[in-house]
């Protein structure tokens, strides 16, 4: 038996790492300009280094889930934390546009082994309904590192030189993995499928459920990413102002804690049609109104609609997909990071306005999904 203290910490050590994981999808966005000056480059250029450590944070997250599979959560996770305080601290050292790219695609390949290994370890390790809340804060750090991954590069890189937030982010994960190593408990080997990872993988993709839910996961980071790109490239506001902005949108990732009580008392699809509704509404005011404040409160509702849709959807895949749920979550993380690294290039070339048309197509065909999900999956208590 594992105390409540050990799972208590690990819980805590799972949510931050994910926090500082995530954060590093970010980073770039608000240091684009900094950056193609140190290389003398255009920022278009700096905006591939986003998209290839997307690429291959991506393929990582395909990789280490079924890893995990064979040489266990732990392990994974641990020599994971420790690749990854190496990578990163190469990015900082990159002298060139060819050295960044080189760099950040090791660190999103070695950041990749995180995700879907700590969901899974999460099946694993925890009882349902402590397994639901850990999860949930999971996906909030994850929501929330999409603000303070901005965040925190954009102020070091204003007092510093920019490759000080990547020493940072090293620093942060040596010392997660020292913590790990120490408190982290093991589990149980996961017993081996006869079945190739491949064989499991297309079973995976032909269930039509699974599908409508990795189509809404799509969208969801590439939305969040998508807004925050384009505003940060539209904003007519103050540096200040933007920074302001942009903090305040963590506040909505404080209704992703509620998800689980959301879940339990309205059903699972009520919860995901909460989601998007708010995020139908928040699209359609952010296109009426322009100003600093309105932006402010609406972008707060648009993070608040976020952080309701991907615990629902991870709780949903976890629950569709059963004893293959670690091949599931790949994936799914697979797919979600898809379209946050998919999210800068396409938003480049289209103003404003158009950012938030797509936005709502997009939410308004999960609306469709959802109603088709519904109707789909029998699920035990927590279906509608």
């Amino acid at each position: 038996m594992i105390s409540k203290q050990v799972l208590l910490a690990t819980s805590i050590i799972l949510t931050v790492t994910g926090i500082f994981v995530a954060s590093n999808i970010y980073t770039l966005i608000p240091i684009y300009g900094d950056i193609a000056d140190s290389f003398d480059v255009k920022e278009n250029d700096i905006v591939g280094g986003g998209s290839l450590f997307a690429f291959f944070y991506a393929a990582g997250l395909l990789f280490f889930g079924p890893a995990s599979d064979r040489f266990g959560r732990r392990k994974i996770i641990i020599m994971g934390l420790f690749a990854s305080a190496l990578s990163t601290f190469t990015v900082g050292l990159s002298t060139s546009i060819e050295a960044l790219y080189i760099t950040r695609s090791i660190q999103g390949l070695t950041l990749g082994s995180f995700a879907p290994v700590a969901f899974a370890y999460s099946f694993d390790l925890f009882p349902p309904k402590s397994r639901t809340l850990l999860l949930v804060f999971i996906n909030t750090g994850f929501l929330v590192a999409g603000i303070l991954g901005q965040l925190i590069s954009s102020t070091i890189t204003f007092y510093y030189e920019w490759g000080y937030a990547f020493y940072f982010f090293a620093f942060c994960y040596f010392v997660l993995f020292l913590i790990s190593y120490k408190i982290l408990p093991l589990t149980s080997q996961p017993s081996k499928s006869k079945a190739s990872v491949l064989f499991i993988m297309r079973k995976l993709l032909k269930n039509r459920s699974l599908l409508k839910c990795y189509a809404i996961a799509f969208t969801l980071l590439f939305s969040f990413v998508a807004l925050y790109d384009a505003i940060g490239r539209f904003f007519q506001g103050s540096r200040d102002d933007l920074f302001t902005l942009r903090a305040f949108g963590l506040i909505g990732a404080v209704l992703s804690l509620f998800t689980g009580k959301l879940i339990e008392r309205m059903g699972i699809y009520s919860t995901m049609k909460l989601g998007l509704i708010l995020g139908v509404f928040s699209i359609i005011n952010m296109a009426v109104f322009s100003s600093t404040t309105a932006l402010m409160a609406f972008s707060i509702i648009f993070v608040s609609s976020i952080s309701l849709l991907v615990p629902t959807v991870i709780t949903l895949i976890g629950m569709i997909a059963g004893t293959d749920r670690a091949k599931a979550l790949s994936l799914y993380s697979f797919i979600l990071l898809t379209g946050a690294g998919l999210a800068s290039p396409i938003v480049m070339v289209l103003q404003f306005e158009y950012v938030l048309q797509l936005l709502l197509a997009f939410f308004l065909m999960n609306m469709v999904f959802g109603k088709f999900l519904s109707k789909e999956v029998a699920l035990s208590p927590q279906s509608d």
